[in-house]
């Protein structure tokens, strides 16, 4: 490698202008920017940056520079013979070249996929992120180079990622922390449904819907959002607004129902979809008057009388 590496003054420059866009773009302008000022220092021709979940090797979430992005999307197809993601899955935070797997050029993903791409050169690197299961990656790629890159190279790129993944979060809290309206909480996803990163109770309101901590949305709730862009919950409210390539998802608990103790929350769902107290009481293995003590002291705290108005409040038939 040249010379370029070895300057302390550009990279500097370049860490400093990677936090500054860090808070100013979007997350896909951020990795384009990102990919682009890359160049300066490493010669090749053409970048990936994205996200996915390191188990069945999906990617979820991508930028590319010079390239089509169909170059993952049909990666999918040798994925699980792909010997250099085994590789760089294995050694999560270093960086590795196609020339460090043994026979690799011989290999069914290399000559059937990558080099379609014009992929003929990679140095990539596959970091693991505070998401169960969802890792991110930088490849760089090259086809007209004389040689592997370099050692240095990829030392160099190596000590640049944790700077490039702890950027990409920091936009992301950023951004958003700026979709945030008042009380809600609020998620930025993937298509589908992958939950990258969140502002304000989020993990509380969807525990609280579905029992446990969400890592991606359900599917029934996804295509619903995508549908109207709005899900109704028996807790929460959800809607949904685009954000480049992502989404970010809005959550919001019923108004009329974060009076109500989780108890109570349930007597009225089932009361108000149209059980009377025997049956509402028979579902949940307690006594009828029971249920209607729990009725009386719902109607109280939420300023009614009637089941109709119930039914209307807490959306029941």
């Amino acid at each position: 490698m040249s010379g370029r590496t070895e300057n302390t003054s550009g990279v500097s420059d370049f860490l400093l202008e990677l936090y500054h866009d860090a808070s100013e773009c979007t997350p896909d302008e951020l990795r384009l920017r990102v990919l682009k000022n890359l160049q300066r220092f490493i010669p090749f021709d053409f970048g990936v940056w994205g996200g996915g979940w390191a188990d069945g090797r999906l990617v979820t979430d991508l930028t590319v520079l010079n390239q089509s992005e169909a170059i993952l999307g049909e990666w999918a197809s040798v994925a699980q013979e792909d010997a250099f993601c085994d590789l760089t899955l294995n050694r999560l935070g270093a960086t590795a070249r196609f020339d460090d797997v043994p026979d690799y050029r011989r290999s069914l993903a290399y000559n059937e996929h990558w080099r379609r791409f014009d992929a003929s050169h990679m140095m990539a690197t596959i970091v693991g992120e505070k998401t169960d299961g969802y890792v991110s990656f930088v490849g760089l790629c090259a086809d007209d180079r004389p040689m592997t890159f370099s050692d240095t190279e990829r030392v160099f790129k190596q000590l640049l990622m944790p700077h490039l993944s702890q950027a990409l979060r920091m936009n992301r809290e950023l951004w958003t922390g700026r979709a945030a309206i008042g009380h809600e909480a609020v998620g930025l996803i993937d298509g589908e449904g992958w939950v990258l990163c969140v502002h304000g109770p989020f993990h509380d309101f969807t525990a609280n819907e579905w029992g446990g901590r969400v890592a991606q949305l359900p599917a029934h709730v996804m295509s619903a959002l995508k549908r109207g862009r709005r899900w109704r919950g028996q807790m929460l409210d959800m809607r949904l607004s685009l954000f480049g390539r992502n989404y970010f998802v809005h959550l919001s608990v019923h108004p009329i129902l974060s009076s109500l103790s989780p108890r109570e929350r349930e007597v009225a769902r089932l009361f108000a979809s149209g059980m009377t107290t025997k049956q509402v009481a028979r579902a949940l293995g307690t006594s009828p008057s029971t249920v209607r003590n729990q009725i009386v002291h719902i109607y109280e705290k939420l300023g009614i009388s009637s089941k109709s108005q119930l039914a209307i409040l807490a959306g029941g038939k």
